[in-house]
């Protein structure tokens, strides 16, 4: 009697741990993300990761914070899958024989705000300053001699141009007074606008459409990987849905606030020009930033044909329908 219960019971507990290996959840496919600097830019992915969107299409997204100057070799290198890059170095990259494609989008139209010291309330107090920015090839460095023309400043004589490192890097020594003037994305520049700092100029006032940044995948892995990319695309899909719903504005702060190391009153201010003004944030790449881009790098750069179409550099056939 009791070896047949015996039986009985290691009978039940085979054909539970069965059932349970029959009902985990599949093991989730890891992949590798790479960004320069963390910003309410990437608030999408910080969602998607956070709330299991990522998780719900089967991925795992590692991070990887690289340097401005090493992550697009590494998209090309295949280091990383998904580079989260700047789209000029993109473009200029594929001009020069790479071979990468712009998937997803960034920051368009135009988040950065130009953020100078304390004792500098106007663009006309930058004569005589240091500007920091990240190349001298980046079309964000030729926005800002637009700008500083419009506002009558020479930028070959009237100012020094300094390049190199990331925006929190570049942040960094506006703060220490290395530089005194920096472009700079919310939450930052409201940060530092707390602090004491003046925003001179919005690059969306005369850049309403400018791709800064885009979500890039080398089109080689993207032949044998569409439906990873599909998947990731529709976790950002859903992430942005969560993000936009009014009901979620609270947490989504908190995740924002976690990430990028900011206090309430800064991610608010992201929220308000990010979500209500702007309205960024969308899954998939869009056309008229990047035809915007061409043309301005053209201005600048031979490699670089004004009246390319920016389906030469993009492709929005991952897109969730």
């Amino acid at each position: 009697m009791f070896k047949q219960a015996a039986i009985v019971l290691a009978t039940m507990v085979l054909s539970s741990s069965f059932a349970a290996a029959q009902n985990a959840a599949p093991a989730l496919k890891t992949f590798i993300r790479g960004t320069v600097s963390t910003t309410a830019v990437e608030w999408t992915d910080m969602i998607a990761r956070q709330k299991g969107f990522y998780a719900a299409e089967g991925l795992k997204i590692d991070q990887a914070l690289i340097s401005p100057t090493t992550i697009t070799p590494s998209l090309i290198g295949g280091s990383i899958q998904f580079g989260f890059i700047n789209a000029s170095s993109m473009i200029l990259a594929d001009e020069s024989g790479a071979d990468l494609v712009a998937v997803g989008k960034g920051a368009d139209p135009s988040p950065y705000a130009l953020v100078a010291g304390k004792s500098i309330k106007t663009m006309a107090d930058l004569k005589g300053k240091i500007i920091s920015l990240s190349e001298p090839g980046d079309a964000y460095a030729e926005a800002t001699r637009v700008i500083l023309r419009k506002a009558g400043i020479d930028p070959e004589k009237d100012v020094t141009m300094r390049y190199g490192g990331n925006s929190n890097q570049r942040m960094a020594a506006l703060v220490a007074g290395a530089v005194d003037a920096v472009p700079l994305v919310p939450p930052q520049d409201a940060m530092l606008v707390q602090q004491g700092f003046n925003i001179v100029a919005r690059y969306v006032e005369d850049f309403p459409h400018l791709a800064l940044s885009t979500t890039a995948v080398s089109r080689a892995w993207a032949a044998k990987n569409g439906d990873v990319i599909k998947a990731f695309l529709r976790a950002q899909a859903n992430a942005t849905k969560w993000l936009y719903d009014p009901a979620n504005k609270e947490e989504a702060l908190a995740i924002l606030m976690s990430e990028t190391k900011s206090d309430h009153a800064s991610a608010q201010a992201a929220y308000d020009i990010y979500v209500l003004q702007l309205h960024m944030y969308a899954p998939c790449v869009e056309a008229e930033g990047f035809q915007t881009l061409i043309k301005l790098l053209s201005t600048f750069n031979k490699a670089v044909k004004s009246d390319e179409p920016a389906s030469r550099y993009i492709d929005t056939q991952w897109c969730p329908a």
